[in-house]
């Protein structure tokens, strides 16, 4: 038999693991309480789980129920201010201001614009606004609202693009063929178009938007370019359109009436502004100038505004009321 001899460090290990052992093999005793007899005693200061008071279980209850009822009074008072909102006559809308008008009437785009009688908070202003945009002389509209109860209704208004005069009656024209009788109102508006003597027979059509846009354009860029101003237009018996200057001579465009023939007006002010190197058109000696055919523009006549185109010019600084 063979004894393993250990060393110190070898030894203590196996004593603490023998310690160990006994200590985990050793059964455990039950702590029970044992007085001494004749020692009285004494009550901790420590109370115990099972006898703290229980919370009232009205206490858990409250607090939800209160919530709720917090909840539902503010409910209450925003429907009532809503209520309120809708129905006091002191939101209710009772009109509509209008600016920016200088050609229509206030009470005609008021017509127009139907605004209802009815809480400013529920106004449909865009509605509003359609309503206006689809009448032929209003470019654009804005309708605002403001407290307590205010509509303002902002209007920019088509530009006069020709002034049309028929049988001795004037009619406005917008670049877009919109027509309007000279009025009274229309009277206070300073007009800057040139005047378009109508003398064609018969019952005449409509004004195409391209002819009057295109002759709008001409009158606005033909100072800066021929240094004298559009004094009118004139559509004679013959159906020749001309134009007549400032300076007293015209030029005679030809018949205007088709696609083509508007299609030729850029060879013809083309063809007119070549004779500025060899005619005065601010104090001219001739009295027109022929471009019904642009290649050979003819010069001749003298000076002069006939009495018609005098009293148009004149009757276009004070129109006539209706």
């Amino acid at each position: 038999m063979t004894t393993a001899v250990l060393d110190e460090r070898d030894q203590r290990r196996a004593e603490a693991r023998a310690e160990a052992l006994y200590i985990l093999d050793t059964p455990r005793r039950v702590r029970r309480f044992e007085s001494v007899p004749g020692t009285p005693l004494r009550p901790s200061g420590r109370a115990r789980a099972h006898a703290r008071p229980a919370r009232a279980p009205s206490d858990r209850r409250r607090r939800p129920l209160l919530r709720r009822l917090v909840a539902a009074a503010l409910v209450l008072t925003q429907v009532a201010l809503l209520v309120l909102a809708l129905t006091l006559p002191m939101f209710q809308v009772k009109g509509a201001q209008v600016t920016g008008l200088h050609l229509l009437r206030t009470r005609d785009v008021l017509t127009a614009a139907v605004v209802p009688r009815q809480s400013v908070f529920t106004l449909d202003t865009q509605a509003i606004t359609r309503r206006l945009d689809a009448l032929p002389w209003i470019e654009s509209a804005t309708v605002t609202t403001g407290l307590p109860a205010s509509v303002h209704i902002a209007v920019t208004e088509r530009a006069v693009a020709l002034r049309i005069r028929r049988a001795g009656v004037d009619t406005l024209l917008a670049a877009n063929g919109a027509t309007m009788p000279v009025t009274a109102t229309a009277a206070a508006f300073t007009i800057a178009a040139p005047p378009l003597l109508d003398g064609r027979a018969g019952s005449q059509q409509p004004l195409s938007p391209a002819l009057i846009q295109d002759l709008a354009t001409i009158a606005q860029h033909f100072p800066s370019v021929f240094g004298c101003q559009v004094a009118a237009y004139q559509w004679g018996v013959d159906d020749i359109l001309s134009l007549w200057t400032s300076a007293g001579w015209k030029v005679v465009l030809g018949h205007l009436d088709t696609q083509d023939a508007l299609a030729a007006l850029p060879a013809q002010l083309a063809a007119l502004a070549a004779l500025r190197g060899s005619v005065d058109m601010l104090h001219p000696a001739f009295g027109y100038v022929d471009l019904e055919d642009p290649s050979a523009p003819a010069v001749g006549g003298a000076p002069g505004l006939p009495a018609d185109v005098q009293a148009a010019v004149l009757a276009e600084s004070a129109p006539t009321g209706a």
